[in-house]
């Protein structure tokens, strides 16, 4: 911080020095020039100087991230296809972007289908019984998918993890 601002107090003083040079030399050829207006002139061009080396913030990017399918993926999570498939379905969850609440709850389908092949599992709620049957209607304008917030997908996720990872 200290090195920014030493280059851009390095900038105001050079040009600062150069508008009072311009002001000595028009003295010299009889011109009149006002003071405040050549050094708040050169006070501004060392600012822009100074914010033009410093250069802009890249900005992030607008497209979503490939979708990984190495298995060997980093994280211990990332091994589960299917939570790749709900991340990619997430982080696609701005307006005007591909996730629906349809696909989404159609991804919970697919993960309380493989729940129901434990014989130990608990029957599943009727509130997510109901939007899973919904979302797997083919005529999605006859059986609308509600919106899907944080607070009803995390119960959704809680109900369908195993129950080793329930009591962590």
């Amino acid at each position: 911080m200290r090195g920014a601002l030493a280059r851009l107090l390095l900038r105001l003083l050079l040009c600062a020095v150069v508008a009072l040079a311009a002001i000595g030399i028009a003295a010299l050829f009889q011109v009149r020039v006002p003071l405040p207006i050549p050094l708040a002139l050169a006070l501004a061009a060392g600012a822009l100087w100074w914010i033009a080396d410093q250069g802009a913030e890249r900005a992030d990017p607008l497209d979503a991230p490939e979708l990984d399918l190495d298995a060997d993926f980093a994280l211990p999570h990332g091994q589960d296809m299917r939570v790749r498939r709900l991340e990619d379905l997430v982080h696609g969850a701005q307006p005007h972007r591909r996730m629906t609440a349809r696909g989404l709850a159609r991804v919970l389908g697919e993960i309380a289908e493989e729940r129901a092949r434990d014989p130990e599992a608990p029957p599943l709620s009727s509130g997510l019984s109901t939007l899973i049957e919904t979302a797997r209607e083919p005529d999605g304008a006859a059986h609308p998918v509600g919106p899907i917030d944080r607070r009803t997908l995390h119960r959704c996720l809680t109900e369908l993890a195993p129950r080793e990872e329930r009591d962590r």
